[in-house]
């Protein structure tokens, strides 16, 4: 196999961003191409596939092997079925696989989207050399990609990690541990009110330090479950992680396992497009 690219796609509740991954073995290659839109989550069943397609088409190339994609959702993985997406109200039950491959003539695989962060963070970013870490994707939700001995852990329904819906204080966690928190409670999207806090304003400050406790509180239930060596920090609230991670850790030191607490670390996510790469690994993988 002297050239060949995998066509993938990262798909959330806003936007979609797809990328080429290109590689002459399957040890190396680099995602190129790569290109963000923004997507309708209140279209049709076949209006999203019809826009699926067209981001596909806008990067395929002759030597395309393969198409591997993350969506928001729980999925049945063999089968490419995706179920009760909570952002996209036409998906709830899917068969994306079997249309696109019907489509393409391709392979096409799915998982999670978080799932895919954590496979890429995993490879190459700052969870690699680690065996046990957990992905934590903060956007307009929260969730969790489980990284255990080295292996993605998905769980029969491919619902590991969703602990976005637990049920937390008056809602769940993720009305406190994403975006939804500074617009339901502060009327402002995360992104201002973190300029206004590198400005020193007062409110803006008090809004990040009450996220960084309420994140403490989400990532709770994680170390009590998979204990894991690391914590990586991706989505868009995580462009402020500077403004909330001190609050994090104040209140992560009440936890009553000290060593716990002492052993684990937690990172921003600095590398580029995590999901897309950790996407283009369900073919890698399988290839091996």
């Amino acid at each position: 196999m002297l050239d060949s690219s995998i066509a993938t796609l990262d798909i959330g509740g806003t936007k979609i961003t797809s990328g080429r991954y290109r590689f002459s073995c399957l040890k190396d290659g680099s995602m190129e191409a790569i290109e963000t839109r923004p997507f309708c989550a209140q279209a049709s069943a076949a209006e999203i596939l019809a826009f699926i397609i067209k981001c596909i088409e806008n990067i395929q190339l002759d030597n395309m092997v393969a198409i591997a994609i993350g969506v928001p959702s729980i999925v049945d993985v063999e089968q490419g079925i995706i179920y009760e997406t909570v952002n996209i109200e036409s998906w709830q039950q899917v068969s994306l696989k079997k249309d696109l491959e019907a489509h393409f003539n391709l392979p096409v695989y799915i998982n999670n989207d978080v799932n895919c962060f954590a496979v890429g963070e995993h490879l190459s970013g700052a969870g690699k050399g680690y065996k046990d870490i957990v992905g934590l994707c903060l956007g307009t939700g929260f969730g969790a990609g489980i990284i255990s001995n080295n292996l993605l852990y998905t769980g029969l329904n491919c619902g590991a990690g969703e602990v976005g819906c637990i049920s937390y204080l008056d809602a769940t966690i993720d009305d406190y541990c994403s975006g939804q928190f500074f617009i339901e409670h502060y009327q402002e999207c995360g992104s201002d009110l973190a300029v206004k806090a590198r400005d020193g304003d007062k409110r803006a400050l008090k809004a990040f330090e009450e996220f960084g406790e309420h994140l403490a509180n989400g990532i709770t239930p994680i170390l009590f479950i998979l204990d894991p060596q690391m914590i990586i920090i991706g989505g868009s609230v995580a462009h402020s992680f500077d403004l909330f991670i001190d609050a994090l850790w104040n209140k992560l030191s009440s936890f009553p396992y000290k060593r716990v607490i002492d052993n684990l670390k937690i990172e921003q996510s600095k590398q580029a497009h995590s999901a897309l790469l950790g996407a283009a690994h369900l073919y890698l993988t399988s290839a091996n």
